[in-house]
């Protein structure tokens, strides 16, 4: 309430704050404007335990605005599985990694592990505190501190601190779901590819929002199928000259991948089983991995 009434306040205008402890109010005065507001003791505020720092290191606000970021729409949102409601994190000697996934799809991002450290144990960052951290990154390019205990993870960002629990729980062992040998190589535009996707989607089933992709000799076919027999069908260019391909997909999953990767073409990697199919961005520089299983028919 009270970040509603200062949002409010027109701008260079000179706020005045003052509390009542016999009636347990705060006054806000500004211009003509009175508000009051009930408060509690400041006793009754909780106290943060601090924690001894187990691993620290320092990272420029724009590489974990991408581990973050590029990361972060694949959490789950299952509460019955809390160790999937948030972003894990780890680093090895060369590099820092963020993953996320709710169990039907997966983001994986790196940058090089320039800190002092040969690296620290995975920790699990509650979803809560990543939407918190991406909007402060939004509003700063200052290098961030990152310091990590065994129940608590502390982000300093200017004369922010940020400090959260960590999720009391074991990831899963992402390294071992993603395939090897996606050997099946499609290569497309990235654009043309999205926009083809959202346009065929339009009139499948809200709830499942499925597409089928039939991919043979440099041309994928996508199409959907809606109620009452409406169907949608669209012909796109690809690089591909291999065994046909017919898959499913949730094409939500989809277009949020497509709308992180920034390269101007993509490759999407199929194996011949049911293997989760892998998407990369089709440049040297891309370190992120995005993988999505198919649907049944």
């Amino acid at each position: 309430m009270i970040f509603d009434i200062i949002r409010k306040v027109p701008e260079n205008t000179q706020i005045e704050v003052k509390e009542n402890k016999d009636d347990g109010k705060v006054f806000i005065f500004f211009n003509s404007s009175k508000f009051s507001l009930p408060c509690l003791p400041a006793t009754d505020y909780p106290e943060i335990e601090s924690e001894q720092s187990l691993h620290a290191f320092k990272i420029e606000s724009e590489k974990l605005k991408y581990l973050i970021n590029d990361c972060k729409f694949s959490m789950g949102v299952d509460e019955s599985r809390p160790y999937l409601n948030g972003v894990y994190m780890h680093s090895t000697e060369n590099e820092i990694i963020t993953v996320a996934t709710d169990g039907h799809r997966l983001s994986k991002c790196s940058v090089k592990n320039e800190s002092d450290n040969d690296g620290f144990d995975g920790v699990i960052i509650p979803k809560k505190t990543v939407n918190e951290m991406a909007k402060l990154l939004d509003e700063s390019d200052k290098d961030v501190v990152v310091e990590i205990s065994r129940t608590k993870v502390q982000f300093t960002i200017n004369n922010i601190q940020l400090i959260s629990k960590l999720v009391n729980a074991n990831f899963p062992d992402y390294e071992t779901v993603i395939p090897g040998n996606n050997n099946l190589i499609v290569k497309c535009n990235t654009k043309a590819f999205a926009e083809t996707i959202d346009r065929v989607s339009t009139i499948s089933s809200e709830k499942f929002r499925t597409v089928k992709l039939q991919i043979q000799n440099n041309k994928c076919i996508v199409s959907s199928f809606g109620e009452e027999k409406s169907a949608g069908t669209e012909e796109i260019d690809v690089i591909y000259d291999g065994k046909d391909i017919s898959i499913n997909f949730n094409a939500r999953y989809i277009l949020e991948v497509l709308s992180i990767i920034t390269s101007e073409k993509i490759n999407i990697c199929f194996a011949d089983n049911t293997a989760p199919t892998v998407l990369k961005g089709d440049n040297e520089e891309s370190n992120s991995l995005y993988l999505i299983m198919q649907m049944r028919a």
